[in-house]
């Protein structure tokens, strides 16, 4: 096996895990959706769209173009076109890392953080940072439904893997 094989399918776990958490944030009333739950962002909704922007800040580096402000990352107010947005960058990163070769892995990308330091990041540490960030926020809307009263689909990387 080669190293692409377990980045991509993290990517596409990243995806799928994604899509899993909007079609249950898409099914909450709205009031519930906005409600503030306490966690690391006020609510559901908040979340994602830190995830949504966070995951479009890192195809920008992926892609190596200048990353902005946080401004240049403003998320669909409908979480229908949030979806669509947010598949097409995830899509996009996805097929960034179709087209790094096997020695690929290793190159740096240099880029500044939206607070302007910069870095310089090997490929396969920027796609673990990507799916883990994911996950820990994902996480945080799972319990942000279970406190709703919802019960949160399984969305561990085993449950991928089984399904696809």
């Amino acid at each position: 096996m080669t190293l692409a094989t377990p980045m991509l399918t993290h990517l596409r776990f990243h995806r799928w895990a994604t899509g899993q958490v909007l079609e249950e944030a898409m099914a909450l009333p709205a009031p519930d959706l906005m409600k503030d739950l306490k966690s690391s962002f006020p609510s559901v909704y908040d979340t994602v769209v830190h995830l949504y922007q966070s995951d479009s800040v890192w195809l920008a580096r992926f892609e190596e173009r200048p990353t902005g402000t946080r401004t240049d990352y403003e998320a669909p107010g409908c979480l229908y076109d949030l979806r669509s947005a947010w598949m097409d960058v995830l899509g996009r990163l996805i097929g960034f890392a179709e087209g790094v070769g096997e020695g690929g892995w290793n190159r740096e990308i240099s880029y500044k953080t939206l607070g302007g330091v910069p870095y310089s990041t090997p490929i396969w540490q920027m796609v673990l940072h990507v799916v883990n960030h994911g996950t820990q926020h994902r996480g945080q809307i799972n319990t942000m439904l279970r406190q709703l009263g919802v019960t949160p689909r399984n969305l561990d990387l085993i449950a991928y893997c089984r399904a696809n």
